[in-house]
């Protein structure tokens, strides 16, 4: 369930002392209406009442962080299950000819050497049916592909590449894998937000956690890599909705399938949530269900040890919600700026984010390091946006964390590559302000959208979202060899969401 859905939410109920306006803020800029305003006052009037940030909300928060833990280890997984190995073309062959060769023999004989004097990993000499003294003799010429396979070098574990052979004229593969897993995001974003208007927030919930189950789980006992692809873009769509975090692995597992058995387990535990979950109040109201949506902010109330006054429940039966979609958010001209342009910072933060990412990896330190000091570095910056937000304001934190990312970004262009520490310490930099624009975006997003155009909006940015994913995959594949270009790309994204931030409403 979407936490800013939930009963006693801190963006649904920060109206204090019967302030409407203070409650109601840009919405009521948006919508004029004073019968839906009234409206929506009374509900946060009763979700006050019931208590804004109690044992019932501080559960459902709990709750709804545990799937994140699941999206960190799909999202991450990769840096293990694609890990470049060296490889050569299996040429046994010639062990039936002269089976006590040593490997080095072997590779002399029946592998061609590039112009570094290293042997070449995906062609091989074509195999003869000669005696093996006149291949001493006399060389072989012909080279064509690998035909047998390949051998890794220094396997000390089982992974995606070496199980399904992933190099060569297969290379590509996990790169399209990644691509379908994105796909999967983007069709998520379409879908969800239809699901949650029609079937309600508990039962998308548990669908999705239906998908992690099967897809994630599943992934385990997957016989080929098409398959694999297949799941990645079931993956995709369950992790569709969840704030993307961090989570240190472990590296010692021998076989990838081992790996996913130990990382989507819990998934099973989570079929708990079939009874444990309420459904939201407001979602309820909007499909007419009233007494079910008085049952639940009732049950939030006993919990919080609060009580709500009969005669707010009994507002409740006269009530017009207005029921928000995702063509509503652009009917009306302020409501279409807002939307366009937070789409538009979604859609930035999410390019410069991976694209960050994928330059630090680039650089030539630990990788296991450098992905713990990512985690660390994400873990600083979106403790810091609750001190940021508290101090700024969400405009302005949302403005600065954009520029503190894309301006440090762009400096690199001009620092020359041998200076690895300014690099990285830039590199660094960047990724805390991107981090924290992730959080503030969230924040924001949640502030600026009407409660009944909530669901819908978030929808919209996340489709944004998952746009720029797809479309730095697109440019990474344009640009592989070329960093500054790519610093350069990620830099004015994050820049000109930051300025564009500006004509958002103070907040």
């Amino acid at each position: 369930m979407d936490s800013s859905s939930q009963p006693g939410h801190p963006e649904e109920t920060k109206l204090q002392k019967g302030s409407c306006a203070k409650r109601v803020g840009f919405s009521e800029q948006l919508h004029s209406q004073s019968e839906d305003d009234d409206c929506m006052v009374t509900y946060t009037n009763i979700l006050q009442a019931a208590g804004e940030f109690g044992t019932f909300q501080r559960r459902l928060v709990a709750l709804t962080f545990i799937p994140n833990i699941l999206s960190a280890f799909f999202l991450s997984s990769r840096v293990i299950l694609f890990k470049k190995l060296p490889h050569y073309c299996d040429t046994s062959w010639l062990l039936a000819i002269r089976p006590n060769l040593t490997r080095q023999e072997l590779f002399s004989l029946t592998l061609p050497k590039k112009a570094d004097g290293h042997f070449e990993s995906c062609r091989m000499y074509s195999p003869v049916q000669w005696d093996f003294d006149s291949i001493v003799k006399y060389g072989l010429n012909d080279t064509q592909e690998c035909q047998y396979g390949w051998i890794y070098i220094k396997l000390t574990k089982i992974s995606l590449v070496s199980e399904f052979d992933l190099v060569c004229n297969r290379a590509s593969e996990p790169s399209k894998a990644g691509d379908i897993f994105k796909a999967g995001l983007l069709l998520g974003s379409f879908i969800i937000g239809i699901m949650c208007d029609r079937i309600g927030r508990y039962k998308t919930i548990l669908i999705m956690l239906l998908f992690y189950g099967v897809f994630g789980f599943g992934t385990t006992f997957v016989p080929s890599f098409i398959i694999y692809k297949t799941f990645q873009f079931g993956i995709g769509i369950a992790i569709t909705g969840y704030v993307i975090s961090s989570v240190t692995l472990d590296y010692s597992i021998p076989h990838w399938r081992l790996l996913y058995l130990t990382g989507s387990a819990p998934v099973i535990f989570l079929v708990s949530y079939i009874w444990i979950l309420p459904e939201s109040p407001l979602w309820l109201m909007m499909s007419g269900q009233m007494e079910k949506a008085k049952f639940v902010l009732c049950t939030a109330a006993s919990i919080n040890k609060r009580t709500i006054p009969p005669e707010l429940l009994k507002q409740l039966n006269v009530e017009k919600i207005p029921y928000g979609t995702m063509l509503g958010l652009l009917k009306e001209a302020p409501m279409r700026k807002i939307t366009m342009i937070m789409g538009y910072v979604w859609f930035s933060i999410s390019f410069s984010y991976l694209g960050l990412t994928f330059q630090i990896q680039k650089l030539q330190t630990n990788m296991y390091g450098t992905y713990i000091a990512l985690a660390l570095v994400e873990l600083v910056a979106r403790l810091s946006c609750i001190i940021l937000v508290e101090k700024l304001g969400k405009r302005s934190s949302q403005v600065l964390m954009l520029l503190l990312g894309g301006i440090t970004c762009l400096l690199q262009v001009f620092i020359p590559n041998e200076y690895l520490s300014i690099h990285l310490s830039l590199s660094l930099l960047s990724q805390i302000g991107m981090s924290a624009a992730i959080t503030v975006a969230f924040i924001y997003s949640a502030d600026l959208f009407p409660i009944a155009f909530r669901q819908p909006g978030f929808c919209f940015v996340s489709l944004f979202f998952s746009l720029g994913a797809i479309f730095y995959s697109l440019v990474k594949n344009m640009v592989p060899d070329h960093p500054k270009m790519f610093r350069i790309i990620c830099g004015v994204l994050a820049t000109s969401g930051g300025f564009l931030s500006f004509l958002f409403p103070q907040n």
